[in-house]
């Protein structure tokens, strides 16, 4: 699960002064007795802020000011008593205090779900089955519109997914941008040729004006482990939320599953259907078909470390190698 995956930014570390000057606002004269950098996210810096008076907070440091951040601070607040979020206790966007812009959230006690599954495998049913029932509450919040949002979380630009845009898409990853470079012209060939043979599923995707996550997996959901169980402490990273089809979330909670290892695929998607998440005709198919889109974007940047190009190959080629036998795992639901 993104096991090893270069930052795409060095991580910002402010000195703990510094961090002072940024919270006084906030803090008051409470002063700072530990910070600790945190693991996880592959653009911004989350470090635990731990106060003189014992308080913990999280404060999260954005390499890049634009409206993504808005928009998540927005979405965190829509989530509130909804779905376990963290919640923004104070945020600064001016790059004045500091040349980046920050929000200190409250902090949400747990590990990464992508932790547990690794150390205790007994655990995974149940986990699944918790993870599917929280994502179908998400998705249950819907928009007049699909489309990516602005500040207010508004849809500002109708966009949605076809077959004729997702190719367009992925030809601008593979073809128009960096992928190929990266990806190799043998690979990059046969995606588009399998894109081209299997893109008209797009045409078909049902619902598109959910609340979609865009990068729904272990590594961003934090649990609390009990003896025999999970609960969910708190979904974190929503900067690349939109309005559009559930089965990307599903597709990228999948993307580590195979055909013969998917201990955690049938709970998952029994307790999201349960839970009153619906699936359309060919659900399976559709969903890796919106996966590769994504992997492909992850692909077509300038620079892509070695660990994350290896890792993306690998899953694109298992896509391409597991398609036919898709079909049989969506006529168990």
């Amino acid at each position: 699960m993104k096991a090893g995956w270069e930052r795409s930014n060095d991580l910002i570390i402010p000195a703990i002064p510094t961090i002072g000057d940024m919270l006084k606002p906030f803090l008051k004269e409470k002063g700072i007795g530990h910070v600790q950098i945190l693991s996880g996210g592959l653009n911004n810096t989350n470090i635990k802020i731990i106060t003189n008076s014992k308080d913990q907070f999280v404060l999260r440091i954005f390499d890049k000011n634009n409206e993504s951040i808005k928009i998540e601070k927005e979405i965190l607040t829509l989530l509130k008593d909804r779905v376990p979020v963290p919640q923004v206790l104070y945020s600064d966007f001016s790059c004045t205090v500091f040349n980046k812009p920050f929000v200190l959230m409250n902090w949400k006690t747990g590990i990464q779900l992508s932790e547990v599954l690794q150390k205790n495998s007994t655990l995974q049913s149940g986990a699944a089955t918790t993870v599917g029932s929280t994502l179908a509450c998400i998705h249950k919040i819907r928009f007049p519109h699909s489309g990516f949002f602005n500040d207010k979380l508004e849809v500002k630009e109708n966009v949605r997914i076809s077959s004729d845009l997702f190719l367009q898409l992925i030809r601008g990853c593979i073809h128009d941008g960096y992928g190929k470079r990266h990806l190799g012209p043998d690979l990059s060939d046969k995606i588009l040729s399998f894109t081209n043979e299997n893109g008209h599923l797009m045409d078909y995707l049902g619902d598109q004006n959910s609340l979609v996550h865009s990068d729904f997996n272990p590594l961003n959901i934090l649990v609390n482990e009990k003896v025999d169980s999970l609960t969910i402490s708190a979904i974190l990273d929503w900067e690349y939320a939109f309005s559009g089809s559930p089965l990307t979330d599903i597709g990228n909670m999948l993307r580590y599953e195979g055909i013969t290892t998917k201990g955690l695929l049938e709970p998952f998607i029994v307790s999201y259907i349960k839970s009153g998440g619906s699936l359309p005709e060919k659900w399976l198919r559709k969903s890796k078909l919106l996966d590769l889109l994504a992997l492909c974007d992850l692909a077509n940047s300038r620079e892509c470390g070695v660990v994350r190009i290896m890792d993306i190959k690998r899953l694109v080629l298992r896509t391409l190698g597991e398609w036919e036998n898709y079909e049989d795992v969506e006529k168990m639901f």
